[in-house]
């Protein structure tokens, strides 16, 4: 239900109420020049036009006035444009969602109700184009009123786009906190393993993991909540530990390569990855099992949003453990460097790349800003 409001310019809420755990909701900021029986024929007028619009509006979806009140000979007498009014599909005993307030005797908002044809089951971006379509709709038919009138204040509002807005800027902020994890992440392992083949491998493992278990929420029904949102910015970080401490294995076993393994890169490679499951293998399993262990008593709390956040911790911990041991070591074996260890010309090189990439990174930022283009912001504003 969608509600198209006149006489209300807005809420304010500067008045600061403490030691309340609600707080203050404000107060209605009326608009003293609204006055309905000067402006009943225009909201008569497009009352008729939303309702016209099948696109928005359910046909007998119109309640443009609420219960008790006449449509019929009052309304004819004060506007020759309130004749003919779409009459709403009520169901016995039903009562109109319209509304008027008035105060001191005197009509202060009116309020006109439509049942619009967007249902609940629709994405949450499908239902933005939705409001979309509302508000552009509304504003071409408030731009025909006369200059200087109060209806030209009018907005519409309805409860599900709040939802929808809340989902949206949850999933961005999600896919935000995900894109950012995952560059500070790869910045940290470039410097860490100041190679770009060991850096791949753990670049394709942390993709890997989190597709994974994005792929598994999404099998087991679970939909994007405040808690999913939480856990996507944090399956980056908690995914690359086991992959990080086997690359580091990996790069210790360099330091004690046999001299018959020194002939042929592909030996190397074989060696130093095995050497490195045999040095941090019972490590990093040992600390999974303790971690899926400790978030077992979470699953059985009655505060909901504990038991789903265990379950993606475990359920991330052990996705990672066994990509690592199989995946990532897979990786290591065919194209990690066989001959290469980590010195501190290397580290300066890799420090070096990963700060140029960030004045690039910076510096194309600043020439889309400059350019007019606005980069969007978690929040649902924009630089």
């Amino acid at each position: 239900m969608v509600f198209v409001v006149f006489g209300i310019v807005g809420i304010n809420r500067t008045r600061q109420v403490d030691n309340h755990v609600i707080g203050d909701p404000g107060s209605v900021i009326y608009d003293s020049s609204f006055d309905l029986f000067k402006d009943i024929g225009h909201l008569c007028r497009l009352c008729k036009a939303i309702a016209g619009n099948s696109e928005l509006v359910k046909p007998g979806g119109a309640q443009c006035l609420p219960s008790g009140y006449s449509i019929s000979s009052f309304l004819q007498m004060l506007h020759p444009e309130c004749k003919e009014l779409p009459e709403p599909n009520l169901l016995p005993g039903q009562l109109s969602h319209g509304a008027v307030g008035v105060k001191e005797g005197r009509v202060q908002w009116i309020s006109m109700a439509f049942e619009s044809t967007t249902y609940k089951g629709k994405s949450s971006f499908q239902t933005y184009s939705d409001y979309l379509r509302w508000e552009s709709f509304l504003q071409q038919q408030l731009q025909t009123f006369p200059e200087g009138s109060a209806l030209r204040r009018g907005f519409q509002t309805c409860e599900h786009w709040k939802q929808i807005f809340m989902e949206i800027i949850g999933v961005q902020s999600a896919l935000y906190g995900l894109a950012l994890s995952l560059l500070i992440c790869v910045a940290a392992v470039a410097v860490f393993t100041t190679h770009v083949l060991l850096l791949l491998p753990v670049l394709l493992s942390i993709l890997g993991i989190v597709c994974l278990v994005v792929t598994i929420m999404y099998w087991s029904g679970w939909e994007m909540g405040a808690v999913e949102a939480i856990s996507l910015s944090i399956l980056v970080g908690s995914s690359v530990d086991y992959c990080v401490h086997l690359v580091e294995g990996y790069l210790l076993a360099g330091e004690h390569l046999p001299p018959h393994q020194a002939e042929d890169a592909h030996s190397q490679r074989q060696w130093r990855t095995l050497e490195a499951v045999r040095h941090v293998g019972v490590a990093i399993v040992s600390s999974a099992l303790t971690t899926v262990i400790a978030t077992v008593p979470l699953f059985f709390c009655i505060i909901a949003p504990f038991a789903k956040f265990g379950k993606i911790v475990a359920l991330n911990t052990g996705v990672s453990i066994l990509y690592t041991l199989t995946v990532s070591t897979a990786l290591l074996g065919i194209m990690a460097p066989g001959s290469f260890t980590r010195t501190r010309t290397s580290f300066l090189k890799a420090l070096g790349a990963v700060l140029l990439a960030g004045a690039l990174g910076l510096g194309a930022c600043l020439v889309l800003l400059r350019s007019g283009y606005k980069i969007p912001l978690p929040n649902g504003t924009s630089l």
